[in-house]
């Protein structure tokens, strides 16, 4: 039996939260033999199949450095998996997982005590750790770089969408009701600012904007109060139900992110029948491959151009949608946990 590090499952789940609890279920599916360990109190707004236990009276970071460690000792130490980075400094019987290493390339977009807490404890785990997991090659050098990791210690295991069998639909809305969609947490990498100052120079002026996301304590999130219009509307957090129907009726999703590790909003997209367009950055070239309309990131003009093209061509908007299915293909959740599975049990007793 090995352990999954259950604190995720604590907060409201955004990418690396949904990937943990993904690659949990379909470890369950494979008939795998763990527990996920938790804090006493888990967010209800997770899709749980799998056997969970919960320890301790702490939560957050205190909850995974010292009740969970207890907790295993007490168990006989098993392997213990983290999904969403990090894990507990001192714990040897471990394997992590590194989504991206972001605060190290950019610490200006976090918080200092974020920042300062995983540039302390992010190496040191790693150099611990039996493997470090992420999730596209991209971070796989990213890591290697940064944190000095051996890569050969370093395994891949890519994320994959919510699901592959939304069907196509007949877009319902009425002529006033056309819109642009981009999603991911309010965190100053996913540029939002450039996003809203490229839409506000696009020709059709009747088309509205929604940003969908939250706001974190970890980042430094822009103010864009001053951005705001009556076309550009940040509804906050959307359950799964509402998105992708509102996927489902944009004219295209707008991925306009600085840096990532995965990216998964443009898969999801593709599952819904929605054209992409996003930045040209190695981890989205990655990951999506030809399958969206690449813009420069730091040139609002380009985006700009990109947005005018993307509306008034047809056979483009036809083109990206057909690419984009094929894309979502090549990824799986099974797999993904099969892939782990078979790590893991490398380093099970």
């Amino acid at each position: 039996m090995f352990v999954i590090n259950g604190r995720f499952l604590t907060q409201r789940p955004t990418g690396v939260h949904f990937y943990a609890m993904n690659i949990c279920n379909s470890l369950y599916d494979l008939g795998a033999d763990f527990v996920v360990v938790t804090p006493t109190e888990i967010n209800p707004d997770y899709d749980i199949r799998f056997k969970t236990v919960s320890c301790g009276k702490l939560n957050t970071h205190l909850w995974e450095q010292l009740s969970l460690p207890r907790y295993l000792k007490s168990i006989g130490s098993p392997l213990l998996i983290s999904l969403t980075g990090c894990g507990p400094l001192n714990y040897s019987n471990q394997i992590m997982t590194i989504h991206d290493v972001s605060h190290e390339r950019h610490p200006e977009w976090f918080s200092k005590n974020y920042y300062r807490f995983y540039h302390y404890m992010m190496p040191r785990i790693a150099r611990k750790a039996h493997q470090v997991l992420t999730v596209s090659e991209f971070s796989r050098n990213e890591i290697v770089d940064t944190l000095g990791v051996d890569p050969q210690k370093i395994s891949v295991i890519y994320g994959d969408t919510p699901r592959h069998d939304i069907p196509p639909v007949t877009k319902n809305r009425t002529e006033s009701e056309r819109y642009i969609i981009a999603v991911s947490s309010m965190d100053p990498r996913k540029n939002f600012v450039r996003l809203v100052e490229a839409f506000k120079e696009i020709d059709d002026k009747s088309l509205k904007l929604y940003i969908i996301g939250m706001r974190f304590k970890a980042f430094n999130t822009p103010d864009m109060q001053n951005l705001i219009t009556e076309n550009v509307v940040l509804p906050g957090y959307v359950d799964d139900d509402r998105l992708i129907e509102m996927y489902q009726n944009a004219e295209f999703s707008v991925y306009p992110s600085l840096y990532e590790g995965f990216g998964i909003p443009p898969l999801e997209a593709m599952c819904c029948g929605c054209p992409v367009i996003a930045s040209d950055i190695p981890a989205i070239k990655e990951i999506s491959g030809d399958a969206v309309l690449y813009f420069d990131p730091y040139d609002v003009s380009d985006l700009t151009a990109k947005m005018n093209l993307l509306l008034n061509d047809s056979s483009l908007q036809d083109s990206l949608k057909e690419k984009g299915r094929a894309q979502v293909e090549k990824y799986s959740w099974k797999k993904s946990a099969q892939k782990l599975l078979t790590l893991i049990e490398r380093y099970s007793s």
